[in-house]
């Protein structure tokens, strides 16, 4: 497995972390309450982290990084900037 691999975009949170590598991602959603880790966008994001550290190829990152930038934004956890501070990593 290698959470260490990097997204393909950096997440920049409300609260000012940034989220650079699949185990941020992973941790977040780890430390979700248990009822949001249930909604189907968290459900998706957290199957395509595990598909991405499981996997060597690039697809599955790309795709995990997307739906975890979409699960971000539906609860309202990114912080909002300019495109250009989402920057690929």
């Amino acid at each position: 497995m290698a959470w260490s691999r990097k997204l393909p975009t950096r997440l920049h949170l409300n609260d000012g972390r940034t989220l650079t590598t699949l185990a941020d991602a992973r941790d977040l959603v780890l430390h979700l309450p248990k009822a949001d880790q249930a909604y189907p966008h968290w459900q998706s994001a957290g199957d395509l982290l595990l598909q991405a550290a499981y996997r060597g190829r690039q697809d599955p990152i790309f795709d995990a990084g997307d739906q975890f930038l979409r699960a971000l934004k539906s609860d309202g956890l990114l912080r909002a900037s300019p495109r250009s501070e989402h920057s690929r990593v």
